[in-house]
């Protein structure tokens, strides 16, 4: 069926005019979703669907820096190379995005208006403010320390564990360049920071506020879409993003050896175990690390609500799963729930599913197993540092097959 932009555009533009309009919007959409993270996969299926609904012949290739856009016309292929750099997810701008690109499988918007708008969705707004970044890092510190068990002790250490990280992050941006310089500064910090208190306040559960601190750098959500990516068949995206993991991993690897060898020399003081707070902190927590996803994934304050519930069913459904199941079955489950209640959110509200799916994964990425990789690594028990590998790889397969499993019960939207 014909809309009402179909019969007005025949007579306004000819069909050469038609072409050049829609493959330009066409790689305007495709720079912005790789601008605001959206993985490989669901880029090309938002791209292709929208040059189908056009008719306009095109062959994707998005990888992790960038996306080869050619489109087949008469005259011969006419071909864009786009370069980008990585970047974590935009929810705000996602958000926009995807009621364009309904709109325009609809019909209910011209391809010229919907790239302005575009441009307009994507013109710099300016970043987080320094504060909010710093409040980004303390809020994750602080709740996930109360997540993996700790007690006041735990969850003091790892706010200042956070405060340091964060203030980090925010004095790399002047460096213009910083490639992995951050994890690196951050991991030596943060494990200088922990050793200390480790060492001054009796050698309590030393690892739970590094862990903590350093949880937004672990790259466990990069890791669940390189395994997303090359289960999805997307083996260049996928093997880029997978080796960038493997840099970050090495690049805190080594700060944390470097800060642990800085706060060895204080004396050695006896060992305290960690004294967990009551269940009831982890309510307090959840609404902390809510706040902390809500400036970390530029999402609107208006999202909170659902991110919030987002956070709280993550959290809650994998300590139920895994209470009954076991860890990589508790996370299949998990993901699963997850990704099942964020499919409907996405048909209900017209919105990203990521508005759920992204700060849910955030709490399940296997954060806690990743330090411990990293920790066993960096003392160079190579048997129980592979073992340790071994299971966070398999806890990050787990979450990708429940989103592959949910995303198959409940039928994709145009990004989706």
């Amino acid at each position: 069926m014909k809309t009402l932009y179909d019969s007005a555009i025949t007579e306004a533009i000819s069909p050469d005019e038609k072409f050049n309009e829609i493959a330009q919007l066409i790689v305007a959409l495709g720079r912005a979703l790789q601008q605001v993270g959206l993985p490989s996969h669901r880029i090309e299926h938002c791209l292709i669907q929208i040059a189908e609904r056009f008719q306009v012949p095109v062959e994707v290739l998005s990888f992790g820096t960038g996306q080869i856009i050619s489109f087949h016309r008469s005259t011969g292929p006419w071909t864009f190379v786009l370069r980008t750099q990585p970047a974590t997810a935009d929810l705000d701008r996602l958000s926009q995005l995807t009621v364009i690109s309904e709109r325009l499988l609809l019909g209910s918007i011209t391809p010229l208006a919907a790239r302005a708008r575009i441009e307009r969705t994507m013109q710099p707004t300016g970043r987080p403010g320094r504060a909010a970044v710093v409040l980004a890092y303390v809020c994750s510190a602080a709740a996930f320390s109360v997540f993996f068990g700790g007690g006041w002790r735990e969850v003091s250490v790892a706010t200042c564990v956070g405060l340091a990280v964060g203030l980090i992050a925010v004095a790399m941006r002047r460096v213009r360049q910083p490639g992995r310089l951050f994890e690196l500064a951050a991991a030596m910090a943060a494990a200088a920071i922990a050793g200390t208190a480790d060492e001054v306040l009796g050698a309590y559960g030393g690892w739970i506020p590094l862990a903590a601190g350093l949880i937004i750098l672990l790259p466990g959500m990069a890791l669940v879409d390189s395994l997303e990516e090359l289960a999805s068949g997307q083996l260049i995206s996928g093997a880029g993003r997978f080796a960038g993991v493997g840099v970050a991993f090495l690049a805190l690897t080594f700060g944390v050896i470097v800060g642990h060898s800085i706060s060895n020399f204080l004396p050695d003081v006896s060992n305290i175990p960690p004294d967990p707070l009551p269940n009831w902190a982890i309510l307090p927590a959840l609404l902390v690390v809510s706040v902390g996803s809500l400036i970390r994934f530029r999402a609107r304050a208006a999202d909170w609500p659902v991110i919030l519930v987002a956070s709280a069913l993550a959290l809650i459904g994998s300590r139920i799963a895994k209470y009954y199941v076991g860890d990589i079955l508790g996370m299949f489950l998990a993901s699963l729930l997850l990704g099942l209640i964020a499919g409907v959110y996405a048909r209900w509200a017209r919105r990203p599913h990521e508005l759920i799916v992204v700060p849910g994964l955030a709490l399940l990425v296997p954060g806690s197993v990743g330090y411990r990789s990293l920790e066993t690594l960096a003392s160079q028990d190579t048997d129980l540092a592979i073992s340790t590998a071994f299971q966070m790889f398999m806890i990050a397969m787990a979450l990708v097959a429940g989103l592959l499993f949910s995303n198959a019960l409940v039928r994709q939207r145009t990004i989706d």
